[in-house]
């Protein structure tokens, strides 16, 4: 019988071996009663699937994503002159809510939240609502949706939450559009902004 040598480090290989003792790579073996006949090269290896928007090979072929784009598989590839340039820029995303603070703003991205309070927690808002002694420590939170739908939600706040001037229901999610106004109690005013980059934002 043949003695099997490693293809990674070229040391000989004992019967039986299935990792190879001086490397530890993978003992290839021809199949028992099927040895490589001369001169025959290896079947060549099957070719990945590519990203129809980027191009980039599918190594594992049930991925439905692609890990460099993020694209659909399926989905149909761009016409041909359009700017594929936006498959693959995932810096850009397709929504923004800006929430305002007079000269201030603050933005949540798609799948993110904002707390809006004066407690350690709300660390992004605190230092912009402390002088408002009458907001609660964890008064609200707004947050945006990955399909574009932003909302806030009062945490059950002492003094409450309002969007143009209606009052929300505490714990429940109420929706915010673009321009909408937002007060936590009596004089803290908010500006809400929905920016969506392909409509030119505002």
């Amino acid at each position: 019988m043949a003695q099997l040598t490693c293809s990674s480090c070229g040391l000989e290989a004992e019967d039986g071996d299935l990792v190879c003792r001086g490397c530890a790579g993978n003992l290839s073996r021809p199949a028992v009663g099927c040895p490589p006949a001369a001169g025959a090269r290896p079947a060549p290896e099957e070719p990945h699937r590519r990203c129809p928007h980027c191009g980039a090979p599918v190594v594992v072929p049930t991925n439905r994503v692609c890990v460099v784009c993020q694209r659909m598989l399926d989905e149909a590839p761009p016409p041909a002159g359009e700017d594929a340039s936006r498959a693959t820029r995932r810096d850009v995303p397709a929504v923004v809510l800006r929430i305002r603070f007079g000269a201030a703003e603050r933005t949540v991205p798609p799948g993110g939240t904002l707390l809006l309070g004066r407690a350690p927690a709300a660390g992004a808002t605190r230092g912009l609502l402390e002088r408002h002694d009458n907001v609660s420590r964890r008064h609200a939170t707004v947050g945006l949706e990955p399909d574009g739908t932003a909302w806030v939600r009062d945490e059950h706040s002492t003094n409450g939450t309002f969007v143009n001037e209606v009052p929300a229901v505490a714990g429940a999610r109420t929706p915010l559009r673009d321009g909408d106004v937002l007060r936590l109690a009596a004089d803290c005013t908010l500006g809400v902004a929905v920016d969506r980059p392909e409509e030119g934002g505002r």
